[in-house]
């Protein structure tokens, strides 16, 4: 008996680090970020705000990787095909779920090549008008593209991002006639808005923001469903046409099979660092409202907006790139 025991002992000391590590808590290893736009744009300052304060939380290294290009699909292609063991995460954005209707050869499935872990925060899109032109409210700019030869062109950031997707769901419910103008970056595209060359803009409100208060820009309307928070004045497009609404949404996602304890781990952690106060006044002022949402919830809101945003595709002839 004496024996044994020593031999039970023995092993147990032996089997004791294997368990140790299977137990480990989440993360014991560095983690990487994929962000899928290069340093300095919007989705980059939120991803940094919040790794700095996991990594916090962590006591782990958080490191940003900005992987970007072909609206966000190089980075999020990075993020399908890491390693399913939590070690790297990726931000998407609304684009995650507007490129299975506008992209003919998408490397990844969207919703079967991913852990769908949380929609981190979403941000305000707001339609701006250069500050002459005559319409003032949505209905008259509606209205005003009805009677002006060709139409009124619009400036967004891009083909496939959801500035571009707002204006074509506000003109399939308005039947406004509105000519898309894509940019590559915000400044041209304000440069030409304020001179009178373009008559309108859709941007996030965080980014807009600056210019409407110097007066440089006028915002007509929100595509927001429920107001800004300290801006409530601000008219919505939903107000005047019910179908118009939509977000610009920033989300975490994982590689599909990444176990869902860690999935779990990394929501809950997400969700303590953005209502902390400090960052959720620091993402307030950005124009950036915390949200958090479950695993659960954010898949969901994925499989949901892949077909609204495909039925917006298809009823304005948009052709798939």
């Amino acid at each position: 008996m004496k024996r044994r025991g020593i031999l039970a002992a023995g092993i147990g000391a032996l089997a004791a680090p294997g368990i140790a590590r299977a137990q480990a808590a989440f993360p014991d290893r560095p983690v990487r970020v994929i962000v899928p736009f290069p340093p300095g744009g919007a989705t980059d300052i939120v991803a940094r705000f919040v790794a700095e304060r996991l990594q916090a939380r962590w006591r782990q290294s958080v490191v940003i990787e900005n992987r970007g290009g072909a609206g966000t699909i190089v980075g999020t292609q990075a993020v399908a095909r890491a390693a399913p063991d939590g070690t790297t995460l990726g931000f998407v954005i609304s684009a995650h779920t507007v490129n299975p209707s506008l992209r003919r050869d998408l490397p990844y499935d969207t919703l079967r090549d991913f852990a769908h872990i949380t929609q981190v925060a979403r941000a305000h899109v707001a339609l701006l008008a250069n500050n002459d032109l005559p319409a003032r409210t949505l209905r008259e700019v509606v209205e005003l593209s009805k009677r002006t030869p060709g139409g009124l062109s619009v400036a967004t950031p891009g083909v496939g991002t959801v500035m571009h997707m707002i204006m074509e769901m506000l003109a399939a419910e308005s039947g406004a006639n509105l000519v898309h103008v894509p940019y590559q970056g915000g400044a041209p595209a304000v440069a030409d808005v304020t001179s009178g060359r373009v008559a309108l803009q859709l941007d996030p409100w965080h980014s807009s923001r600056p210019q409407v208060e110097a007066g440089r820009l006028r915002v007509v309307a929100t595509s927001s469903a429920d107001p800004i928070p300290g801006f409530e004045a601000i008219p919505r497009m939903n107000q005047d046409y019910p179908g118009v609404a939509a977000y610009s949404v920033i989300g975490l996602v994982a590689p599909a099979g990444t176990p869902r304890a860690i999935v779990e781990q990394v929501q809950q952690d997400v969700h303590a660092v953005v209502f902390q106060p400090e960052t959720a006044s620091r993402m307030g002022e950005m124009g950036v409202e915390p949200v958090a949402s479950t695993p659960a919830e954010f898949a969901r809101l994925v499989e949901t907006e892949i077909p609204r945003w495909r039925e917006v595709v298809r009823a304005r002839g948009i052709q798939p790139m």
